[in-house]
């Protein structure tokens, strides 16, 4: 007995040495560019046959005895980080940053357990560098079944079409940069007026999209879909980039770290860099765009602490330009211009925006984080049209001015806590909002760009108060529901100035509920199905003055698909959905007004399909089918004009060891009814795009090609009535901006 206790006594000696002997490794592991945390990483450390993973905030911990060890970081869609360290403090912080990969479909894994965004696609980072980009707008072609046009010299916020909506430049769809909310309520020339040319695209970190309106944390416009990019916040080179293009295209860029894990403010790491970015376009019309284009932006972040982090940003943007706005075809046909001429080629306008954002991360414990922001944006607009001619004013012709000077104050926090309910997993989070909008805007009638008369001046103050809850229940390994509530209180207020002074004041509130489902009936094969509810704003000034009008007219969603692979190579997403909106709006672009078709319905399909026979070679293609109708109207005359039907985007990318990467893409739109009946419809288009880069440690070269096979096709096109200067009366006629002939540009990136 005496015995077998003093054994007893030497082995808890030794496993209280043993224990005292060991150290804690801990850290968080984070995306190397975007800053932001990763989930579900791999660490391991092979001498001990151990490991662990990191959580839902990118944190992890292991336990060691003190010594030498080689721990591997390694995660889906990540290069595989090894990390030699020698233990000797009783608590040793290892944080690791990890760069992203290109895509290897056999890595993935379709399964309800996984750790990831419900309801987001990432875009991938080959497919963000092989697009033919003029400019951040572009970036928008990457959410499949999203077509753009550009019909006004490339200055301003571009047409947007998504699942069977003519967008406009942003009523039904919504974007974000570091979650600023980009769209811009009673804008001077539309609705919803989401304008990207501020970003400059090398600074784009991460983009991903959404389609329907099932976003919790998306509130105005999110109908269609959404799209969100996050900025870099850190630079893996500095770097000089020059291109030049055909049509006299020029555009410098220049990125540069300012500070780099540099102890200057804090006791931490901190990173700082700043980007400029300058741009010329002639472009290929008959009378020279001259689009100039001066963009900046900086941006800070540091880790104050093991548990805050915070990020501060600033962004500047100026430009100018001339357009040849939409042409008649009765014009081309006659001889009277050329298909790249122009009725009034003193058309075009300029722009300023700033941006400017705080973001704190906190991390109250290890499954409570909380996110603060507050944001400014300042938007200056100046646009000079003429969409009739001389239809209104047969002597001066029908030139308007649209201008907005404005300011935007925005808070937004988000509290995400990771509990259990019962026996099941639960994410809980609660968000709060608050946008403040102060906008002057008007309309002036011109002559070539000079002043003739004043039309109206108003003065707008809009305030948007949301707030949200969002529930992510794992019910088990193969089903989660995820049940999302939000809510939005608006305030508009108009001050009339011209033609008459008055004032008005209104409040509306809108609810909106969001449900989806995930089960996996197999491995790598997963259903879903969603259910939610929606809106876009309108005018301020239109909910004023006309108080039969809904302030914040509802849209319904479903969504019912699946995603599977077939084998290792090949993955594929199959959506059937679903919307239906309380009202269809037309916004008039020279009037702060809209026409109203009444309620309106959409059903389509949309299909993708990803497939990589090689680790160096993807093949994918993306088809989108929708069918709009009018649901007040008689049959004959109840479709949605401009509504697409049917898309295609696609294509082959090559990404070879010896630094060239390459993509050849295509994407199809086909005929769409531009009146009610179907008497008219815009023609169809196919085009095909051509990216190559060779890259190598110290430079890149690369090579873009848009419309390889120099396709005569129209960008944006309308049907509506004008009168050239002579005719005796108004004509119905097409009105379109012809599209982007063979253009091919060359780059040269130097990286230091």
């Amino acid at each position: 007995m005496k015995k077998h206790t003093l054994c007893s006594v030497f082995l808890l000696m030794n496993l209280f040495g043993f224990s005292q002997s060991q150290s804690i490794v801990k850290g968080i592991v984070k995306e190397n560019t975007t800053g932001l945390s990763i989930s579900d990483v791999s660490v391991t450390v092979s001498q001990q046959n151990i490991g662990t993973s990191t959580n839902g905030n990118g944190e992890y911990s292991i336990r060691l005895p003190k010594g030498q060890y080689i721990i591997e970081f390694s995660a889906v869609g990540f290069t595989t980080v090894s990390k030699k360290i020698q233990l000797e403090e009783e608590l040793q912080p290892l944080y690791v940053g990890l760069k992203r990969s290109e895509t290897i479909l056999s890595e993935i894994i379709i399964e309800s357990d996984k750790e990831k965004e419900i309801d987001e696609h990432t875009v991938s980072k080959l497919s963000l560098k092989l697009r033919p980009i003029t400019s951040a707008q572009d970036l928008l072609r990457t959410v499949p079944g999203l077509f753009i046009a550009q019909h006004a010299g490339g200055g301003k916020a571009e047409q947007i079409f998504l699942r069977g909506f003519d967008n406009d430049h942003g009523t039904d769809f919504a974007v974000f940069v570091d979650d600023i909310p980009i769209n811009l309520t009673s804008h001077a020339h539309g609705q919803g007026y989401a304008d990207l040319h501020f970003l400059i695209p090398e600074t784009v970190g991460d983009a991903s999209y959404y389609k329907g309106p099932h976003k919790t944390s998306i509130g105005n416009f999110g109908v269609s879909g959404a799209a969100s990019y996050r900025t870099k916040s850190r630079l893996n080179k500095n770097l000089v980039k020059l291109e030049y293009g055909q049509y006299d295209y020029v555009r410098a860029l220049g990125m540069v770290t300012l500070l780099d894990q540099k102890n200057f403010l804090t006791k931490n790491y901190e990173n700082a860099y700043i980007a400029i970015e300058g741009t010329y376009n002639r472009s290929f019309f008959d009378t020279p765009q001259d689009l100039r284009r001066l963009n900046t932006f900086s941006k800070y972040t540091a880790d104050i602490n093991d548990t805050n982090t915070l990020v501060t940003s600033i962004s500047t943007f100026h430009s100018d330009w001339n357009a040849s706005g939409q042409i008649p075809l009765r014009a081309v046909q006659s001889g009277l211009i050329g298909r790249y001429g122009a009725i009034d080629d003193s058309e075009g306008g300029d722009t300023k925006r700033i941006h400017g954002t705080i973001q704190l991360s906190s991390e109250l414990n290890e499954n409570m984080v909380l996110n603060n922001q507050l944001y400014y944006v300042s938007n200056d607009f100046n646009l000079y049209s003429n969409f009739s001619f001389f239809q209104n004013d047969p002597v001066n012709g029908d030139m308007i001015h649209q201008f907005e000077y404005r300011n935007i104050f925005g808070y937004s926090g988000a509290l995400t806590l990771k509990s259990m309910i019962g026996s099941f997993e639960s994410k809980t989070k609660f968000g709060l909002g608050v946008q403040y909008n102060d906008n002057r805007l008007g309309l002036n009638r011109g002559v070539r760009r000079v002043f003739l008369e004043s039309v109206n001046r108003f003065r707008v103050k809009e305030t948007n108060y949301s707030l949200y809850a969002e529930e992510l229940l794992h019910i088990n390994e193969r089903f989660r529901i995820l049940m999302g509530l939000r809510g939005d209180y608006f305030n508009f207020d108009l001050e009339d100035i011209l033609p008459v002074q008055g004032a008005g004041n209104e409040n509306a509130f809108r609810l909106s509920p969001k449900f989806s489902v995930y089960y996996d009936i197999a491995p790598n094969v997963q259903l879903y199905a969603k259910a939610s509810s929606g809106f876009h704003s309108n005018y301020t000034q239109t909910v004023i003055k006309d108080p039969s009008i809904d302030p914040l007219p509802k849209a319904v969603g479903y969504d019912l698909g699946v995603e599977f692979k077939i084998g290792k190579h090949i993955l594929t997403n199959l959506t059937a959905w679903y919307i239906q909106s309380d009202a269809e709006f037309v916004f008039i672009t020279d009037s702060p007004e809209f026409e109203n078709r009444g309620r309106s319905e959409r059903v389509g399909g949309d299909l993708s399909l990803h497939y990589q026979p090689r680790s160096y070679l993807w093949f994918d293609t993306n088809m989108n089918y929708s069918y709009g109708t009018l649901l007040d109207e008689p049959q004959e005359a109840n479709k949605i004009p401009s509504a697409p039907r049917f898309t295609s985007t696609g294509g082959v990318t090559l990404k070879l060891p010896n630094g060239i990467k390459s993509s050849l893409r295509y994407r199809y739109l086909a005929e769409r009814p531009l009146l009610e009946d179907e008497s008219v419809s815009a023609d169809a288009y196919f085009l095909g795009d051509f990216v190559m880069n060779y890259t190598k440690p110290k430079y890149e070269i690369g090579l873009s090609i848009e419309n390889i096979f120099n396709q005569d096709w129209v960008e944006a096109i309308f049907y509506d009535a004008s009168q050239l200067q002579g005719e005796a009366a108004p004509v119905d006629d097409f009105h379109f901006t012809p599209g982007t002939p063979f253009s091919a540009k060359l780059s040269l990136t130097y990286f230091f």
